[in-house]
């Protein structure tokens, strides 16, 4: 038995069951009933996995068993691990199992969850070796809520490997078309069914096809006939097999012929080949056609024109492509670019056009984007594609020749080689003093972001390459910055793209290389510091050369941390803002603050007049007098980098001073203060 086919007996649908006559088939209360019984090789005295498909008529709760009784001429491994047993139910979600025993030919299956009664489970057991002679035999399942086993009958026959070549071209494959990619209509048969097998309404025929890429997503029955009658349930287990129930008008039919119709949506292997067959299964039995031929189509490979053709560049791509079939409305095309290509996460339809007309549902998903041709769009033989420079596609980053492939309507078409041209290798910089400063270092809180690039080693052109921001876990992103909250040497970005944490920046100017950047992303761009203090570290990279360009650590403090800007009379903490009777300032590069500022923001206790000032906080006290640069800090006289002023009535103190005799600590970033403890 083909092994694909048996791994998609695990992806029985409920519905199915339901639908199934064998359902309608009195039985006993409360008794579990079994659906089919397989094993992957039913060859005489081989080792195998057997599946066992089944229903439970009561609930079974974490810790009681699932019985399988094997006939004695079987062999069971007495080493059966949890790993050789596996337990799904009919929509392909895993049962956990807890434990696995064997004593003589019984395995015992834990379970560790609940499962309800009408679950259909599928139970599949490996190392099971089956008996030396042929014959029919029963294996029978109960679980700890039964009292009496069910069984159901397997035939094992002389060998694997004789089954296998005696059933070699046992009947034909007709396609209405041989040509590669093609959606065809497929006639399987007529073929007589061995020895004295008949088909049986609500079993199972099993279809293994020979290529992976034939089959659609789903098949509906419609569609499909056996010996002439539309079949009760149609499913695809795989990538490359079928299942169809048997129907009431095949009933005692001791032979086998499937009819598919065009719509049913199989296409031709897109690989051309003389040797491609199907494996028909019923029965415990296999039944293997004739060498079927596929091939190659008349596809000329499609030209790829590009604006910029230079290694990493900003680009668009153009195809024109000759096709084999005419192209209509709503078709589906899917372009997959070389790998190093860069494609934005988010496409917008307006940036991809056929034949100069506006696509719909545009997605993309790694080095693929799909999409559709436009309702009412024109029928033609020739489709021009173009990805608009607007799209921000890039060539790869690495010179070389490459090919696109485009599917267009189920068939494919490859282009002819393209050349990407090399670029300047990076100039080696010094980025040692580069900067990554927080607006505001206060959790949970907006931040702008400034950073310093001291130089480039690669030229950046104006809307093609990027400077790219990652910021750790915990900042929160938006999924989409608009492009004026983020400067670049003052100039408004041209694009600002968001994949999770990082930002892809496009300058809107050139930057030469071996010249800084300035790049300033501003407090209105959404992004917010992490909830939890710490210190997290922020790297920078561009396009244009391989590797880290530098990070620098971030501190983030607690919410109650005080925030304040030069030249602005108010300060924030714990989100709201408080006014100052005067704004911060400097004298000779010493920050000036207000007396009151010690008390409102930090709690200190303060006193003052025109001429002095006291402030307090714990066991230390200090004084100062207007106009004078020295002060009294717990009886010691002590010179201060500025000499006090007398601002709005009220004396201003140097805030290194007195933070650094309070314990608090200044993060300081382009005019940005926050002093937190």
């Amino acid at each position: 038995m083909n092994k694909s086919v048996n791994k998609g007996i695990s992806v029985l649908l409920a519905t199915a069951v339901l639908a199934s006559p064998l359902m309608l088939e009195p039985k006993a209360a409360y008794a579990l009933s079994i659906e089919d019984v397989s094993a992957d090789d039913t060859g005489v005295d081989e080792e195998t996995e057997y599946t066992i498909e089944f229903e439970i008529n009561k609930d079974l709760s974490s810790g009681d068993s699932i019985f399988v009784r094997f006939p004695s001429e079987y062999s069971v491994d007495k080493k059966l691990k949890t790993s050789d047993v596996t337990l799904k139910d009919d929509d392909k979600n895993k049962i956990s199992i807890d434990n696995v025993y064997v004593s003589k030919n019984v395995v015992e299956v834990e379970v560790d969850e609940k499962i309800k009664k009408g679950t259909v489970l599928i139970l599949t057991i490996d190392n099971i070796t089956n008996p030396e002679d042929k014959g029919s035999y029963e294996i029978e399942v109960k679980t700890s809520a039964e009292t009496s086993y069910k069984g159901d009958k397997i035939t094992i026959t002389k060998s694997s490997s004789s089954s296998s070549s005696s059933s070699k071209g046992d009947f034909e494959a007709s396609h209405s078309s041989k040509n590669a990619e093609d959606t065809i209509s497929l006639t399987l048969g007529k073929f007589n069914l061995t020895s004295k097998s008949k088909l049986k309404e609500g079993k199972y025929i099993y279809v293994n096809f020979p290529s992976k890429d034939m089959l659609p997503k789903s098949i509906n029955k419609s569609d499909v006939k056996v010996n002439g009658y539309k079949p009760d349930y149609v499913s695809i287990l795989d990538n490359d097999s079928i299942r169809i129930e048997i129907p009431s008008g095949a009933d005692g039919d001791s032979y086998i012929k499937l009819e598919f119709t065009s719509s049913a949506g199989i296409v031709n292997p897109s690989k051309p080949d003389k040797y491609y067959s199907y494996e028909v299964e019923y029965d415990s039995k296999e039944y293997k056609s004739k060498d079927v031929e596929i091939t190659n189509t008349s596809n000329t490979p499609f030209t790829v024109s590009l604006s910029d053709s230079s290694a990493g560049a900003r680009t668009s791509y153009t195809f024109d492509v000759d096709l084999s079939t005419k192209l209509g409305s709503n078709a589906e095309i899917e372009v997959e670019f070389p790998s190093g290509v860069t494609i934005p996460p988010i496409l917008t339809s307006n940036s991809v056009t056929v034949n100069n007309a506006q696509v719909t549902n545009v997605s993309v998903l790694g080095n693929k984007v799909y999409f559709r041709t436009p309702y009412g769009f024109t029928s033609t033989n020739r489709a021009t594609i173009k990805f608009a420079f607007e799209g921000y596609l890039t060539t790869p980053r690495t010179a070389g020749t490459y090919t696109v492939t485009a599917k267009i309507d189920n068939k494919t078409y490859k282009s002819k080689e393209f050349q990407v041209t090399g670029v300047t290798p990076p100039v080696a910089v010094d980025n040692t003093l580069a900067t990554v400063g927080l607006t505001r270092a206060t959790a949970s809180t907006p931040a702008g972001i400034s950073i310093g690039i001291k130089a480039m080693g690669a030229p950046i052109v104006r809307n093609q390459g990027f400077i790219e921001v990652v910021l750790p876990v915990g900042f929160r992103v938006p999924a989409y910055l608009p492009a004026n909250t983020v400067t670049v040497n003052g100039v408004a970005a041209s694009f600002v793209g968001v994949r999770g944490q990082n930002l892809i920046i496009i300058p809107a100017q050139d930057i030469p290389a071996k010249t800084a950047a300035q790049v300033n992303i501003a407090e209105t761009a959404g992004i917010v510091n992490p909830a939890t203090p710490g210190v997290y570290s922020i790297g920078v990279y561009n396009s244009e050369e391989r590797g880290l360009l530098f990070s620098r650590p971030a501190t983030i403090v607690t919410l109650n941390g005080v925030s304040f800007k030069q030249s602005v009379a108010s300060f924030t903490k714990a989100g709201k803002t408080t006014g100052l009777a005067v704004a911060p300032y400097t004298v000779n590069g010493n920050t000036l603050m207000p007396t009151t500022f010690f008390r409102d923001a930090l709690g200190f206790s303060i006193s003052y007049t025109k001429t002095t000032a006291k402030v307090v906080s714990g066991n230390t006290v200090m004084q100062f007098k207007v106009g004078s640069n020295v002060a009294t800090i717990n009886g010691q006289n002590v010179t201060l980098p500025a000499a006090v002023q007398l601002k709005n009535n009220v004396p201003t103190l140097p805030l290194k001073t007195i933070t650094e005799r309070t314990g608090y600590k200044i993060i300081y970033v382009n005019g940005n203060y926050t002093v937190y403890k």
